[in-house]
C-alpha cells in the first residue's frame, strides 16, 4: 500500500488531540503528595539539625545535603525495595516498545541512555522528563537498579506476549527510503513507528501515584481509559499494514496489547501493597500465568484459541501440542540470512547455492523447534514457581519502615518525617 497523506494526516492528529487532552486533564486531577508527615523536598538547612555533629555534607550539584557517617546495607536495600517511585510506567514503556519494533538490544541501549537524559535535564534546573524540582531528583539505585530491573520486566513480558501472539513489528531494521508501508523497512514505516511511540510515551508520563498505597488515584483511571483507548487507534492505523497476516491476527494482538497493558495500569489505580516493587513482581506474575495459558490453548486447540486469536487453525499436534512444520517447501528470508551470517562469521566468502539452502532449510527447522512452547508439564511447574512469587510480593518480608517521599528519595532521613533533602521544620 502507498504512502496515504489523509490517512496519516487523520491518525496523526487523533493522536496529537489525545495526547493534549489527556495531559490537560491530567493536570487538573493530578496529586499532591503533601502530608503533615512527608512533607514535599524543599531547600536544604540541616546546619542546626537537632545539633547532630556525626553527619557530612553531600554535594547534589546543585546543593548540598547533610549525611549521617554510616552504611547500612540492610537500609539500602530495604529501600531499594520500598516506597511508590515512577517504575510502573518503565515496565510498560520498555513493553511498548518492544512490541513495536522486537528489538531488545535498542531497547536496553535506550534504557540507559534514558537514565542519563534524566540526570543531564537538571542543567536545565529541573529533573527528569516530568519536570521535577531538582531536589526530588531520584537515588542512584532508584535509576540504577530499580528502573532498570522494570524495564528488563517489561521487556521480558514483551517477549513472551510477542511470541504467543505472533506480533509483527511495525519497524525493521535496516530503514530504506521507500514510501511503502507494508514494508517494515520503509522510511514510511519509521514516521509511522515516531507518532506511536511517543504518543505512547506521552500518556505514559501522566502516571501518578504520590500518594502511596491504599489511595485512590484518579489520574491513573485516566491513564488506563486513554492508553488502551489509544492503542485502539493505533490498531485501525495498523490494520491494513501487515499483508502476512489476517485482519483478525492483527486486530487479536492490539486487544491482547491493550489488555495487557491495562492490567498492568488497573493495579496502580488502587495500590494494595506497600510497594511499588513488590505489586509489579505480582502483576508481572498474574500476566505471565495468562500468557503460559493462553499458549497452550493455541497449541492445544483448547475453546479454538488458534482460532480466535489468529483467525485459522494453525498448524500443530493436538495430543502433545507441538507445531507441525510447514508443509509448501518455502522458507522465510530471514533464514537464508542468518544462514549468510553464519558463513560471514566462520569466513566462508563463497558458497554454493545448495549448500546455502541445506543451511537455512535447517535454520527454518531448529526456529520450528524452538516455537514448540513448554510441555504441559512444564507450563503447570512455571504456574506454581509463579504462584509462588504473588505469595513473597503479597507477604512483604522486606520493607523500609522510615520516613520517605511518596515518589523518589533524597538524601538520607534524619528524622522521623522529614526526607534529607526536605527544608528542616
Amino acid at each position: 500500500m502507498v504512502f496515504n497523506n489523509h490517512r496519516w494526516l487523520l491518525y496523526t492528529l487523533i493522536c496529537v488531540i489525545v495526547v493534549i487532552g489527556t495531559r490537560y486533564l491530567a493536570t487538573l486531577y493530578r496529586n499532591v503528595a503533601i502530608t503533615k508527615d512527608v512533607p514535599m523536598p524543599g531547600e536544604s538547612n540541616f546546619a542546626t539539625a537537632n545539633g547532630k555533629t556525626d553527619v557530612f555534607y553531600f554535594d547534589l550539584g546543585g546543593t548540598m545535603c547533610m549525611c549521617e557517617w554510616k552504611w547500612d546495607v540492610y537500609e539500602y536495600w530495604s529501600k531499594v525495595v520500598s516506597g511508590f517511585a515512577f517504575n510502573f510506567a518503565h515496565v510498560i514503556g520498555t513493553f511498548e516498545f518492544y512490541v513495536l519494533t522486537g528489538e531488545t538490544k535498542i531497547i536496553i541501549i535506550a534504557v540507559f541512555v534514558n537514565e542519563m537524559i534524566e540526570e543531564l535535564w537538571l542543567t536545565s534546573g529541573y529533573w527528569g522528563f516530568t519536570l521535577d524540582p531538582p531536589m526530588d531528583m531520584e537515588s542512584r539505585y532508584d535509576s540504577l537498579i530499580r528502573d532498570t530491573i522494570c524495564c528488563f520486566l517489561g521487556i521480558a513480558l514483551a517477549k513472551n506476549f510477542c511470541r504467543v501472539f505472533r506480533v509483527e513489528p511495525v519497524l525493521k531494521a535496516p530503514i530504506i527510503m521507500d514510501w511503502n508501508v507494508n514494508n517494515p523497512h520503509s522510511i514510511a514505516r519509521c514516521l509511522k513507528l515516531v507518532v506511536q511511540g511517543v504518543t505512547l510515551w506521552q500518556i505514559t508520563l501522566i502516571y501518578n501515584s504520590d500518594l502511596g498505597p491504599f489511595h485512590f488515584n484518579i489520574t491513573n483511571v485516566l491513564l488506563v481509559i486513554a492508553y488502551t483507548g489509544i492503542i485502539g487507534v493505533i490498531c485501525m492505523w495498523n490494520i491494513n499494514d501487515f499483508p502476512d497476516c489476517s485482519r483478525h491476527h492483527v486486530i487479536a494482538w492490539h486487544v491482547g496489547w491493550a489488555s495487557f497493558s491495562g492490567l498492568v495500569f488497573l493495579f496502580t489505580i488502587y495500590p494494595m501493597l506497600n510497594s511499588a516493587m513488590y505489586l509489579i513482581a505480582m502483576v508481572e506474575s498474574v500476566a505471565m500465568i495468562a500468557l503460559y495459558w493462553i499458549d497452550v490453548a493455541v497449541r492445544y486447540r483448547w475453546y479454538n484459541m488458534d482460532t480466535l486469536i489468529f483467525g485459522a487453525t494453525i498448524k500443530s499436534n493436538k495430543s502433545n501440542g507441538s507445531l507441525l512444520p510447514e508443509m509448501d517447501n518455502k522458507v522465510s528470508i530471514k533464514c537464508y540470512g542468518k544462514a549468510i551470517q553464519q558463513l560471514e562469521n566462520h569466513g566462508v566468502k563463497t558458497v554454493s547455492v545448495e549448500d546455502l539452502k541445506e543451511m537455512a532449510v535447517s535454520i527454518a527447522t531448529k526456529n520450528s523447534q524452538q516455537h514448540q512452547g513448554a510441555s504441559l508439564q512444564v507450563t503447570v511447574l512455571k504456574t506454581f514457581l509463579r504462584l509462588f512469587v504473588i505469595g513473597i510480593a503479597w507477604m512483604e518480608p522486606f520493607l523500609w519502615q522510615g520516613a520517605q517521599y511518596r515518589r523518589h528519595w533524597c538524601g538520607n532521613p534524619l528524622v522521623k518525617g522529614f526526607n534529607g533533602c526536605a527544608k528542616y521544620h
